[in-house]
């Protein structure tokens, strides 16, 4: 006889290979089902182990299950336990209705909206080409995998938390954890991003705090902003974007043009960048960038305005954490 799923078996057994699950529970809650602690006076931790997380291109949908693939490398009780997950608590849970509806409610945007988003915003990967059923499994594992060591893995039970802007970020030392006090639901900061970023990967809109430029090109001034979001180089007390300067080019892997913790360091930035480089006229540049972002959302939401239902008003929410996100750029700090 098959023991049936609940959540206190699948954390037994998540506790068995490895996974550590303290002071957490799943339930309803204002965004959905999400993790709350059992007792809010302690701490919730979670640590999935490398040992279950799934590399993305071992997983695979197979008569509308997602399983872990046969030739894969993975042992037999972290596969049945990957299988089994899926089957009580993911894909086969809510996971596939709520991508389905999301390809979906892109399919029934207006043609106007579907192509400012798809020619302007590169939105157009989550309306491609393809059946709805391999579009909804597409978006699924690419709106639930993370990126550790240059590779792409799947996390289950981790997944389950909720993102929030306050949320606790991942430790992915040792596998993923995430630990923190919780009033009421716990919420995991999926990543450093704006709202755009959050809805464009996710599909909800999401009041981040922080701002990065579009992708564009300032031909007179020779400088190229692409929206690979990082912060990996450290100027003084603060990390940056990577950007390299070459003959007649400065390329900036992202623009960050907007922060509500440090209101100052993105002219601040971007200020460093162009003095690097031997430019001048930064501040005049950079107004430029802000006057081209604020355009571009501006145009969304006249496009937005004489629509309604469906994911209109998500994107017309998103458009305003945009600008809110971008006010937050007054001044300039020195670096």
């Amino acid at each position: 006889m098959r023991v049936p799923w609940t959540w206190d078996f699948m954390i037994t057994m998540f506790r068995g290979l490895g996974g550590i699950a303290d002071n957490v529970t799943q339930k309803d809650g204002p965004f959905g089902r999400g993790l709350f602690p059992i007792d809010p006076a302690k701490r919730v931790r979670l640590h999935l182990p490398r040992n279950l997380l799934v590399p993305l291109e071992d997983a695979a949908f197979e008569n509308d299950r997602l399983i872990i693939r046969s030739a894969a490398e993975m042992a037999g009780p972290e596969r049945a336990f990957f299988d089994n997950y899926q089957e009580a608590f993911s894909w086969n849970a809510e996971g596939r209705a709520a991508a389905f509806a999301y390809i979906k409610s892109l399919d029934d945007l207006p043609s106007d909206v579907r192509q400012l988003l798809s020619e302007k915003f590169s939105v157009a990967p989550l309306s491609a080409e393809g059946s709805l059923e391999d579009r909804a499994q597409r978006w699924f594992l690419d709106s639930r995998k993370m990126k550790l060591d240059g590779r792409y893995f799947l996390m289950p039970v981790i997944e389950l938390l909720n993102h929030a802007p306050h949320g606790v970020p991942f430790d992915v030392t040792d596998g993923i954890k995430v630990e923190g006090a919780f009033s009421g639901e716990a919420f995991a900061r999926y990543s450093i991003v704006d709202p755009f970023g959050m809805f464009q990967a996710y599909g909800f809109a999401s009041p981040e705090q922080m701002c990065f430029s579009f992708p564009m090109t300032h031909d007179k001034s020779a400088i190229t902003i692409n929206r690979d979001i990082d912060l990996n180089l450290k100027v003084g007390d603060f990390y940056i974007p990577e950007y390299t300067i070459e003959t007649d080019r400065i390329v900036i892997s992202c623009m960050m043009i907007g922060s509500a913790k440090f209101p100052r360091l993105s002219r601040g930035i971007f200020r460093h960048v162009l003095e690097q480089a031997g430019r001048s006229n930064a501040d005049e540049v950079f107004d430029l960038i802000l006057h081209t972002n604020r355009t571009k959302l501006f145009h969304l939401l006249e496009i937005l305005e004489p629509h309604e239902g469906g994911l209109i008003p998500v994107l017309r929410k998103m458009v305003r954490y945009q600008l809110e996100a971008m006010s937050h750029c007054i001044g300039a700090r020195n670096l």
